[in-house]
């Protein structure tokens, strides 16, 4: 029979975006990113430690959340069909790639 007494108190989510939330205001002066700036061979890291707003996570989390739907989708056609529809598969590479370059110009 497995215990339920715990060592420590630990929050209760509901979900990956109240996870997030959490942690930026808990910990808003982390470092939440690092990107990687090349210059020919001169290489630098900028940090973002700003916390961001709502805006930037909503857009995020929305992004995150289709995405994640759709590879669901893939891995559930792979596993049950031994089938992945490379288009999908294609399409969300698409996606993901702009997904990145907009949070990139938008946010950071």
């Amino acid at each position: 029979m497995k215990s339920e007494e715990t060592f420590f108190k630990y929050p209760d989510f509901n979900n990956i975006k109240e996870i997030i939330y959490n942690s930026v205001e808990k910990y808003p002066n982390n470092i939440a990113f690092k990107i990687k700036e090349k210059n020919g061979k001169e290489v630098k890291y900028k940090e973002i430690k700003e916390k961001p707003d709502q805006e930037c996570y909503d857009s995020i989390m929305n992004e995150m959340g289709k995405f994640l739907r759709t590879l669901s989708e893939l891995e559930r056609l792979l596993f049950h069909e031994d089938f992945i529809d490379e288009r999908i598969l294609n399409n969300e590479i698409l996606e993901w790639r702009k997904f990145r370059m907009n949070i990139k110009e938008r946010f950071l």
